[in-house]
């Protein structure tokens, strides 16, 4: 069973020195420590410069020692016996722990704590489904009035594509890999609007102002105080403060994806400094940035899993979940890579829902209209299909019960269990949409959930893979 409703277990950081003061909340139960660790300290100063200068490619040892050093530093005492009681609570309630984290000292929000580790249980939190990472900004003198996450289908998203100088970046293509993990989606539940060329800011606003998006998806060359776009047919890089005039007013935007390096990376001595942490401060409820330089397939993949979980995942709408899910797929791809540590997750709002699958409209958006007269939708193609993912179902199944190393078993096999449980959900609410009659609504149905299992058919043959070429190294 997916884990679709969260738990919030809420890590406050107060002060602006060592030693900073912890307080843990879980339900109604609280927990005080201290953490004596900060960005601007030499040897962790000395081990962020590593990772910017490495470019994601640091290793697995380092990123776990990195990552169990941060863990440390905010687990223990009676805030580690907090979070034992909670994860305990995980598998009896089917629930997953939502890790909201709100840092005040600048220099302990520059951390990488999306990098934690665990090193009783050998887990990356990363690799994990059931415990996503936050970040909340909700104090009064950083962040006013925030507007509510959650809205209603169909969605309207703008997808910005400056024209790249260097020609490093294929704005079409990010923009077609885009629009194939919506699937289904696009039209019928999203209308998406794309921006590109040479453009300015205030272009930018202007096409807010009259799209009116729910979803704002830049793709471009970023750096901690600014974005690159255009100005007097020029490259220029644009400022936070100006790219923030642009999302200003902006009432619609409840979602805004930088794709684009380092756009949220913190400075060790001022607050909000980065670029997604000031779109934040307009209003916007979420913001998703990269706080180092992000290499372009790590990218497009987060991109891609990103969008795929959120519009056609185990748990639609979910944004926390499918932020999680596209970082647990970077990880399992490449763990010796901080790739999956890099994008970050700002959300100031209670729900992280920014739609209700139960709620969708129909019709949603319509892209054509036709005259020619209805036909009998037939359904021998599509239980066909259903038939051959049950068939590799049956084949699969038994790797997610293999006898692996405890390191691969928390980095592949949990989330190859995950995925595989999901596709077998789906496999079930298929064989349930066999007893319906056959009308064209559930023809549409049938298409969707088979669409969804054939993108988690991608993930777990990947990591079936992995599973296999260890297995045969073992024997």
């Amino acid at each position: 069973m997916a884990h679709c409703r969260f738990i919030n277990f809420d890590i406050t950081i107060h002060g602006q020195q060592t030693p900073y003061q912890v307080h843990a909340a879980y339900r109604q139960h609280t927990a005080v420590g201290f953490c004596t660790v900060d960005a601007a300290q030499p040897e962790w100063a000395a081990q962020l410069e590593r990772l910017a200068r490495g470019r994601g490619a640091v290793g697995q040892t380092l990123l776990e020692t990195l990552g169990a050093q941060l863990f440390a530093a905010l687990f223990h005492g009676a805030v580690r016996d907090l979070w034992g009681r909670a994860h305990a609570d995980l598998e009896r309630e089917q629930t997953g722990l939502c890790i909201r984290l709100l840092a005040a000292a600048p220099a302990v929000a520059a951390l990488p704590w999306e990098a934690m580790f665990d090193p009783d249980r050998k887990v990356a939190f990363a690799g994990s489904l059931q415990t996503p990472l936050v970040r909340v900004e909700n104090l009064l003198q950083h962040v006013d009035h925030v507007r509510p996450l959650t809205t209603t289908l169909p969605l309207r998203m703008l997808i910005t594509t400056p024209e790249d100088p260097s020609q490093q970046i294929d704005g079409a293509a990010e923009v077609e890999q885009l629009t194939a993990a919506l699937g289904s989606w696009v039209d019928r539940y999203v209308a998406v609007t794309v921006l590109n060329g040479r453009f300015d800011v205030v272009t930018l606003r202007q096409q807010i102002a009259r799209i009116q998006p729910d979803i704002v998806h830049l793709i471009t060359h970023g750096q901690p105080d600014g974005v690159l776009l255009w100005q007097h047919d020029a490259p220029v890089i644009t400022p936070a403060a100006a790219l923030r005039v642009a999302f200003e007013g902006a009432h619609s935007v409840k979602l805004i994806v930088l794709n684009a390096c380092a756009t949220g990376y913190s400075g060790v001595h001022s607050a909000l400094t980065s670029v997604g942490a000031q779109l934040l401060q307009t209003g916007t409820p979420a913001v998703i940035a990269m706080q180092y330089d992000i290499e372009e397939g790590d990218a497009s993949n987060f991109v891609r899993f990103f969008y795929q979980e959120l519009f056609g995942g185990a748990c639609p709408g979910v944004v926390p979940r499918a932020v999680s899910y596209a970082r647990s797929n970077l990880y399992a791809l490449n763990p010796a890579h901080v790739g999956y540590a890099t994008p970050v997750l700002w959300l100031n709002a209670a729900n992280g829902e920014i739609f209700e699958m139960e709620r969708l409209p129909m019709p949603p958006f319509s892209t054509h209209h036709t005259t020619t007269p209805a036909r009998e939708p037939d359904f021998k193609l599509l239980k066909r299909q259903r038939q051959q993912f049950e068939a590799w179902y049956a084949e699969m199944a038994p790797l997610g019960n293999t006898q692996l190393p405890v390191a691969l078993r928390a980095t592949i096999q949990r989330p190859l269990q995950d995925t595989l449980q999901e596709i077998a959900d789906l496999l079930v609410q298929l064989r349930g949409l066999d007893a319906e009659p056959a009308t064209e609504h559930v023809y549409k149905q049938y298409e969707e959930k088979l669409a969804r299992i054939l993108g988690k058919q991608n993930t777990a043959n990947r990591l079936a893979a992995i599973i296999r070429q260890q297995q045969e190294q073992l024997h």
